[in-house]
């Protein structure tokens, strides 16, 4: 019986601890590759494009540096791009896009750019054929 209580226990141990640390443990971020570097992309345009369609911020996309995905209640997206305004001014911010897609409204776009106010915002989901 004690094996089997010690053996309950390292399995708890584990689920609660997930993988060890820079292997991408349950539900952690990871960094995606290259090949979903494209997808990340057009998320990140299809929510700039939404936001500039109502009262804004206006940006468009410069460069991508780092995006990652999470498994949450949905999907949480997170960039630093290098965002560039209607003046044509590049800065560098952080992104964050909670998608919730069964919600109305249930994409979350949040920018947070230095020297500047952190804007959150939702609209909908695109349409999937």
């Amino acid at each position: 019986m004690f094996i089997v209580k010690v053996m309950f226990l390292a399995l708890a141990v584990m689920l609660v601890n997930g993988q060890p640390q820079g292997f991408g443990g349950f539900g952690a971020p990871r960094q995606l590759s290259p090949e979903e570097l494209y997808k990340a992309e057009e998320t990140l345009q299809f929510s700039l494009s939404k936001l500039a369609a109502g009262d804004g911020p206006h940006y468009r996309i410069g460069r991508i540096l780092e995006a990652s995905s999470q498994v949450v209640a949905g999907s949480l997206d997170k960039y630093t791009v290098e965002l560039i305004d209607s003046h044509n001014h590049t800065k560098e911010c952080k992104v964050s896009i909670w998608s919730r897609e069964w919600l109305p409204n249930g994409i979350e776009v949040t920018i947070d750019c230095p020297n500047q106010p952190t804007v959150t915002k939702t609209h909908n989901a695109p349409h999937r054929a």
